[in-house]
C-alpha cells in the first residue's frame, strides 16, 4: 500500500514542526530496501517523526534529548499547548521544544530535576529507559547483554525492551548502551513500542550462565513450543558450567602457576536461521589447558518453532531424498579441493557423514554439515563445515 510521507517544513524545527508537505514524496536517503523503511514510514503517517526540508529523513543523525522528547509526546498524544510547567535550568520557556520536554516530564517519560540538557545525544540506554517508561514495559525475566552488567543503571529497562521483543541487542550479544541513538534507529523502536506487528516474532535474548558463558533463551512463541526450546537451550549451558567447573578444578591442582592462570573457557553462541520454518542456534566454545594452542568446539541445535521439537537431518529433505548420497559427494569434493585429503590422506579420512549426525544447521542457504577439530583435517583447517544449497536436495524455498 502506498503511504503518505510527510516532511517538516523546517530545518531548525526538527522533529518539532509538524506541518506536513501537502504532495506526496518519499526520503530521499531512505529506498525501499532499506532495513528501517517501514517503521520509519509509519511514524512519518502518524505525523511523529518527520523530515528535512531537503526531503531527506536523515537516517544517520544522531537524535538529541530535546528531541526524543517532542516525538515522545507527539507519539503518546500528549498536551504540548498547555504542559505542566518545567524550570530547568537550560530549557527556557522559549525554546522550542520547551512543551514537549514539558510534557514528557510531566508523563514521567523523564525525570525532572535541575537541568535536562536538551542538546545532548540521546544514548541507547537512556532510550531504553524513556521508552520503558512510556510504554509501560514488564519483564519477568533479565536479559544479559554482555556488556550491561546486573549493576548498570539502566539494566531492567534494557531486560524490558529485550524482554518484549523490541531489540534482541547485536551479533556479538551487546547492546553497547553508551552508543548514540540515530533517526532511524529511534523510527525503529518507537514504531516497535507503539506498534506490537514492528516487533521481532521470535526473539533470541542472551542469558548468563556463568562468567563468560552465554546460551540463548527464546520468547515470542507458544507456551510450549518455547518451553521445550528453552528446556533444550537450558541443559546445554548446564552441561558447560559443568565443563567449565572441571576445567578450573584442574587449572587449582595444575603445579605450574603460570599455566593454571592461562586456563580459559568460554562459550556463546550465534542465530544461523530464525523463522516460521526453523530455529537453528549453533553453540560456539573455547577453552585452553595448556599446550600450543586451546580447543574449539561448535554444538548445533536446529528445532521447529510451531512445536518445539528437534529436527534430525533425515527431516529437513522430502521423503525418498537420498540426502547422504548428495551431503557425501559434497563434502569429499570440498576436502579434496581444500587440499586436506592430497596432504593428510594417510591420516585424515572421509568416508561418509553419519545418517545420524547432529553436526548440521541450516540457514536460507541450505542445510550446513560441520567437522570437530582433527576430524577430516589438520588442526589449522579449524573445524571445515560444508553448506549444500536447498536446491542441490530439491527443496523450494
Amino acid at each position: 500500500m502506498k503511504r503518505r510521507i510527510m516532511a517538516a517544513v523546517g530545518i531548525s524545527a526538527l522533529l518539532v514542526v509538524a506541518s506536513p508537505v501537502q504532495a506526496e514524496v518519499a526520503f530521499s536517503d531512505v529506498s525501499n530496501g532499506f532495513w528501517g523503511v517501514e517503521e520509519i514510514h509509519f511514524l512519518a503517517e502518524q505525523g511523529v517523526m518527520l523530515g528535512y526540508q531537503d526531503g531527506a529523513f536523515g537516517i544517520g543523525d544522531d537524535v538529541t534529548r530535546a528531541q526524543a522528547a517532542v516525538t515522545l509526546a507527539r507519539l503518546h498524544g500528549l498536551d504540548m499547548e498547555q504542559p505542566e510547567p518545567v524550570s530547568f535550568t537550560d530549557v527556557a520557556e522559549t525554546n522550542y521544544a520547551y512543551s514537549g520536554i514539558a510534557a514528557a516530564v510531566g508523563a514521567g517519560f523523564f525525570a525532572d530535576g535541575n537541568e535536562f540538557r536538551p542538546n545532548d545525544t540521546l544514548t541507547r540506554a537512556e532510550m531504553a529507559t524513556i521508552l520503558s517508561r512510556s510504554s509501560q514495559l514488564m519483564s519477568s525475566q533479565p536479559v544479559d547483554f554482555r556488556d550491561v552488567a546486573s549493576g548498570h543503571w539502566a539494566y531492567e529497562s534494557i531486560s524490558e525492551l529485550a524482554e518484549n521483543r523490541l531489540t534482541t541487542g547485536y551479533h556479538d550479544l551487546t547492546f553497547r548502551p553508551g552508543e548514540p541513538v540515530t533517526r532511524a534507529e529511534f523510527a525503529v523502536f518507537l514504531a516497535r513500542a507503539k506498534e506490537e506487528s514492528f516487533r521481532e516474532e521470535v526473539a533470541v535474548l542472551p542469558q548468563r550462565a556463568a562468567e563468560n558463558v552465554y546460551f540463548p533463551r527464546v520468547t515470542g512463541l507458544d507456551q510450549a513450543s518455547q518451553g521445550r526450546v528453552n528446556q533444550t537451550l537450558a541443559e546445554h549451558a548446564g552441561r558447560s558450567v559443568e565443563a567449565r567447573e572441571e576445567l578450573f578444578a584442574r587449572a587449582e591442582a595444575e603445579e605450574d602457576q603460570m599455566i593454571a592462570e592461562r586456563y580459559a573457557f568460554g562459550e556463546s553462541y550465534r542465530i544461523e536461521q530464525n523463522d516460521a520454518d526453523y530455529l537453528s542456534i549453533v553453540f560456539e566454545g573455547y577453552h585452553y589447558t595448556g599446550g600450543a594452542h586451546g580447543g574449539s568446539w561448535q554444538t548445533a541445535y536446529t528445532f521447529t518453532p510451531a512445536s518445539g521439537e528437534l529436527v534430525a537431518l533425515k527431516d529437513l529433505f522430502p521423503e525418498g531424498t537420498d540426502y547422504l548420497a548428495i551431503i557425501n559427494e559434497t563434502v569429499s569434493a570440498g576436502v579434496t579441493d581444500a587440499g586436506f585429503q592430497l596432504e593428510f590422506n594417510d591420516v585424515f579420512d572421509f568416508d561418509g557423514i553419519d545418517p545420524d549426525t547432529k553436526q548440521f544447521y541450516v540457514s536460507d542457504q541450505g542445510g550446513t554439515i560441520y567437522f570437530s577439530e582433527y576430524e577430516i583435517a589438520p588442526y589449522a583447517a579449524g573445524m571445515p563445515s560444508f553448506t549444500i544449497s536447498w536446491e542441490q536436495f530439491g527443496v523450494k524455498k
